[in-house]
């Protein structure tokens, strides 16, 4: 095995622990928790949220960390930390601050290993192929929908526990499998880097990244709640649409390399934004139909890591080729796309507990969402994002 496949293998094991396992999975043991009368639903819609806004401080402390804790040392502490969290929540008699306590260390784990994993892999990669190994990388959460669509519903038959034990020895296992594979770690800086002025242009990708984030949460996080409480499906039903859900985020990544390859990144976001416009209101629109539900599940699934990737390529863009550009620029990013889930994902379950539905709404608010962001990715752009300067071989 080459020393880049090692690479792409360990960044894509950390994103499967990290978001496809720590967030992914819980959206049909979420059900479950509430089926088995472990939590209500508004409890059980605050766990959920635990992980969102723990990922949001996760992405914000990132960078001071990896500033001063070497990066491949971090990460693996990150995808053990995620093992924990499964592995210690396995009876419903420990108290509900016990179980939030460890979703929020699940998000924080995630949202670190997010801004730190794929930049610290892409900087001993060769330019030309940074943009295939960053869509690699993050194909961890096509992985995490697969495996919550799959093992997840089969080891709920055994009870909300067998998830949370088995789910945490799969994390324990991929952490293990993937600690060879990192890249050398470099030392942890001494002295901080220079801080830079970032470019007028991310603050650009920042809002349509933010606002694409609400089209994105509804789909990750609360589709299995929506199909069962509010559609009325079955626990069998429901996990087979989750498999349809999976089904779009496992051909998610490789349509959009094809379509980056063949429009530029520009091009196959405008196809990946409608894509996503299209889940949503889909989900809003035909949810009296199984066809519906199917057509939205898919569509929502290719944008997962899909339109993740996308952003990821366009953040390596405005950096033009510098890795520091690079990870503060797709840090400041993740922060901005956490910040928005949780704020949706906090809301949500507000107001579940306080009116009893919010799901509806939701799917509405999520596709007014990325019709702005459509919005302003229409807007015009300047000569110098239109034709980025060549990336250079810097390394990090």
């Amino acid at each position: 095995m080459t020393t880049e496949r090692k690479w792409t293998l360990a960044a894509m094991g950390s994103s499967l622990v990290g978001i496809g396992l720590a967030r992914l999975a819980f959206d049909p043991l979420q059900a479950a928790l509430v089926d088995s009368d472990w939590f209500s639903d508004g409890a059980a819609a605050y766990l959920a949220d635990a992980n969102l806004i723990g990922y949001v401080l996760g992405a914000l402390v990132a960078k001071w960390l990896a500033q001063r804790v070497p990066t491949i040392m971090l990460l693996r502490v990150m995808m053990i930390a995620v093992s924990l969290s499964f592995l210690l929540c396995f009876h419903e008699s420990l108290p509900f601050g016990w179980f939030f306590f460890w979703r929020l260390v699940s998000g924080i784990a995630g949202g670190i290993i997010m801004v730190v994993a794929s930049p610290t892999v892409l900087a001993y990669i060769a330019p030309e192929r940074r943009g295939v190994i960053g869509q690699m990388s993050l194909y961890g959460l096509a992985l995490g929908v697969l495996v919550s669509g799959t093992l997840v519903p089969l080891l709920l038959k055994q009870g909300p526990t067998t998830v949370w034990l088995g789910v945490g020895v799969i994390c324990l296992v991929i952490t293990a499998v993937t600690w060879r594979l990192w890249p050398p770690a470099p030392k942890a800086p001494t002295t901080r880097p220079p801080k830079e002025k970032a470019p007028r242009a991310a603050y650009r990708l920042w809002l349509e990244y933010a606002l694409v984030a609400v089209g994105v949460v509804t789909h990750m996080v609360f589709l299995v709640p929506y199909l069962e409480q509010n559609l009325q499906m079955s626990e069998s039903l429901a996990a087979q649409f989750f498999l349809v859900y999976a089904a779009g985020a496992l051909t998610g990544p490789f349509l959009f390399a094809y379509l980056t390859n063949r429009l530029g990144i520009h091009g196959a976001q405008r196809i990946a934004m409608p894509i996503l416009l299209a889940a949503n209101a889909a989900m809003l629109l035909l949810s009296a139909s199984y066809f519906g539900v199917g057509l939205s599940c898919f569509l929502a699934g290719l944008c997962l890591p899909g339109i993740i990737s996308i952003f990821l390529g366009l953040s390596q863009e405005l950096a033009h080729g510098d890795p520091n550009k690079h990870r503060a620029i797709w840090g400041t990013a993740t922060v901005v796309f956490a910040v928005t889930q949780a704020g949706v994902g906090y809301l949500t379950a507000f107001t579940l507990s306080t009116f009893g539905t919010a799901y509806q709404e939701l799917f509405a608010a999520a596709t007014i969402s990325v019709l702005l962001a459509i919005a302003v990715d229409l807007l015009p752009r300047s000569k110098r994002q239109l034709d980025p300067a060549p990336a250079t071989t810097t390394q990090s």
